[in-house]
């Protein structure tokens, strides 16, 4: 399950907006390296999701005539949603780094070398075009877990802005605004409050719940 807690969806928490400053005392010292346990985390988390969504686009045609075709490309479209915003985090981050699709063996996963960022972009694209042509607008609130159409055309538009592909950022994002289903919230003050949940404002977030024990 992809969706595993908010672990793999994690990952901007070292900053002025969310966290103490003295605490990244990595950051401010200068003693950041590949092996600092945030960082470290934050890669393997990445490639946990992706795992795991690869494990699902190569089995789940399987249930094909069992479960509808409908409900199978919205399994997809989740996972490739998944696949492609934990390949987007890791461009960003780190640049070139591993791809792949499928299931990896021991030997294979350690002889992998780094892809240009620029090709795995491109499949990143491919990945969101395809989730954002099957995932729905909206589901019924016991779904909430789930992406949404709107929740990939936000964040091709994010990774697009990031790349420098300017174009593709526009389109995106003035997709997703013309979806009619998000606008600001008109009270900042409350909006991060226990009192307001799912604002009008939110288009993807893995929310906080001692009911099911996610934090």
């Amino acid at each position: 399950d992809f969706w595993d807690g908010y672990a793999p969806w994690n990952f901007y928490y070292n900053t002025d907006d969310f966290i103490w400053r003295t605490y990244a005392q990595w950051g401010l010292d200068g003693t950041l390296t590949a092996t600092t346990g945030d960082i470290s985390t934050a890669w393997n988390n990445c490639y946990r999701c992706i795992a795991r969504a690869n494990a699902i686009l190569e089995n789940y045609k399987k249930a094909s005539g069992t479960v509808s075709e409908e409900k199978l490309a919205l399994y997809a479209a989740n996972a490739k949603f998944a696949r492609a915003t934990q390949y987007s985090k890791l461009i960003f981050h780190w640049g070139d780094v591993p791809y792949y699709e499928g299931t990896l063996d021991i030997d294979e996963a350690f002889s992998m070398g780094r892809i240009a960022k620029s090709e795995i972009l491109k499949k990143i694209y491919a990945d969101y075009d395809y989730a954002i042509a099957n995932l729905p607008i909206e589901y019924s609130s016991s779904d909430f877990q789930w992406a949404t159409k709107g929740a990939a055309l936000a964040f091709k538009a994010r990774i697009a802005l990031y790349m420098g592909d300017y174009a593709i950022a526009r389109d995106a994002a003035k997709d997703c605004i013309d979806l009619g289903v998000y606008q600001l919230f008109p009270d900042y003050y409350t909006l991060f409050m226990n009192k307001t949940k799912n604002s009008v404002e939110t288009i993807f977030v893995v929310p906080n719940s001692a009911e099911l024990n996610k934090y």
